[in-house]
């Protein structure tokens, strides 16, 4: 028989009874039978002490007072100073009437209470049934705690986990942007200055080499980039889409390896808008790769009438495309130029390539233009905390012959000063810590088409703007232009 309790199945209760008479036993055994618990007996106090250390988990003991070798009071005193038994309920029975002093030496030593002698059973019984009653709650609100604690030493070291974990990712966002800081630095710092001109050209180009691969990693998660979509993407700026042929397998480059090869198409791109197969109006281009067993091998191939003697131009260029394929990536470069053309062969290790799920998805293809007429005369609030971003594209705005209103640092701060009418606005999605959607849906109700600009990918940006011209940062002259002008033409809205 057992006690079913809330917090699970308690064993039936241990009782010790004790005394030196067979027949108060036999007696005592027959009035607590009907409890239905686990009932020891013991004709003495040595025998009472040896079922006691048997026996962990005796509740109740119930001692005669008179005894021969050691009365009541004496056995109590030992089971007392035992540590397991502190806690133990002890009944004393009495055939004597005690005095008042005996009565607290009882009490002193852990007694619980007293019943004397002639025994009424059903007292008997109630006074043992509430402290088995007390016993079983204990016990069961002791597994409750043990429970409660599993469960807290569980969800903390589940949070510990977490903590330990977002330290991880805050340490490898700080190692990516140290390390994109450090090339943007060497960058700038080894980019040759002949003019200021061709150096921001050259040290603009190559940050958004970087940023291409970046905003690539970012919407896979930082699990890699398609070398499709990259391929075609390092070369939307330098020549339309016709001229341009990008085969290969379905692959994902690895985020360590993905930045240094987009740096790579880059200065090959570049090389080739400049005296190449991108600048030559009827010249072509050929991408094409094949990952085998061991390595990627890719061969980039122009056809064209190249423009002087091709071995005098290893410029910075030539030096970057060196360092990354065999410092950076441990791979091998070998180029040829022939009467048309270059012809380019990369092989590099595996490891840093993948089986592609996205199966080759493609980019935004080419051939997007600014069309500097639909927006002259235009009004465009602008919206950005971060000054140089904020002054970069004003600059652009008011060069495409537009007005710009702002730039604000602050959604109040741009709220109250908007006039009646703007044609646009160019938001930062986060402002100072504060999520720019609320002042957008404003804009949206009136009518005033929004282009976003944000530090994460494109689709972060909230559902309900989801049909909005997004650009990612750092943001490209060319890029604002176009946005602006597919803003317009899709939106068709009249200059203030």
């Amino acid at each position: 028989m057992t006690h079913n309790q809330g917090a699970g199945v308690i064993n039936n209760v241990k009782i010790l009874l004790v005394d030196d008479q067979p027949g108060k036993l036999m007696s005592y055994e027959a009035i607590l039978g009907e409890l239905g618990q686990e009932l020891l007996k013991a004709n003495s106090a040595k025998e009472a002490l040896d079922l006691l250390l048997r026996n962990n988990d005796i509740a109740i003991i119930l001692i005669d007072v008179c005894m021969p070798d050691l009365d009541g009071f004496e056995l109590a005193k030992i089971i007392r100073e035992h540590p397991r038994f502190q806690d133990t309920a002890i009944i004393f029975v009495s055939a004597i009437n005690i005095t008042e002093i005996d009565a607290l030496r009882g009490y002193e030593l852990g007694a619980v209470d007293y019943v004397p002698v002639p025994v009424v059973p059903n007292v008997l019984r109630a006074k043992v049934r509430v402290f088995i009653d007390l016993f079983t709650k204990t016990r069961a609100l002791a597994r409750m705690n043990e429970e409660l604690e599993e469960r807290v030493a569980e969800r903390t070291a589940q949070l510990e986990a977490a903590v330990a974990r977002q330290e991880l990712l805050a340490r490898e966002v700080d190692h990516r942007a140290r390390n994109a800081l450090a090339v943007i630095q060497s960058i700038v710092a080894l980019t040759p200055a002949e003019d200021i001109r061709s150096f921001s050209e050259s040290v603009t180009g190559r940050i958004r080499a970087m940023a291409t691969a970046h905003n690539l990693l970012s919407e896979s998660r930082w699990q890699g980039v398609d070398l499709i979509s990259l391929t075609k993407e390092e070369l939307a700026p330098f020549a339309d889409k016709d001229r341009i042929a990008v085969n290969g397998d379905a692959v994902s480059i690895s985020p360590t390896a993905a930045q240094s090869l987009a740096l790579v198409l880059h200065e090959l791109a570049t090389n080739a808008a400049k005296y190449g197969a991108l600048k030559d109006p009827h010249g072509k281009l050929s991408v094409a790769w094949d990952l085998r067993d061991e390595r990627l091998e890719l061969v980039w191939s122009e056809d064209c009438a190249p423009e002087g003697d091709p071995q005098s131009r290893v410029g910075f260029g030539s030096k970057v495309i060196e360092a990354s394929i065999r410092n950076q990536l441990r791979g091998a470069i070998e180029r040829e130029w022939g009467p048309g053309g270059l012809v380019c062969r990369i092989s590099l290790p595996r490891r840093h390539f993948a089986i592609s799920e996205l199966a080759g998805a493609s980019a935004e293809e080419p051939g997007s233009v600014v069309d500097s007429k639909s927006l002259r005369g235009r009004r465009l609030l602008v919206l950005e905390d971060e000054p140089l971003i904020a002054m970069m594209a004003c600059q652009v705005i008011q060069e495409l012959d537009a007005e710009v209103l702002g730039p604000f640092a602050t959604i109040a701060d741009a709220r109250q000063a908007m006039p009646e009418f703007v044609d646009a606005a160019l938001l930062d999605v986060n402002v100072g810590g504060e999520l720019v959607y609320g002042f957008a849906g404003e804009l949206q109700s009136r009518g005033v088409p929004v282009v976003f600009v944000t530090g994460y990918h494109a689709y972060a940006v909230d559902e309900q703007f989801r049909s909005a011209h997004v650009l990612t940062k750092p943001i490209e002259r060319d890029d604002l232009g176009v946005a602006l002008t597919q803003l317009f033409a899709s939106k068709g809205v009249e200059a203030s």
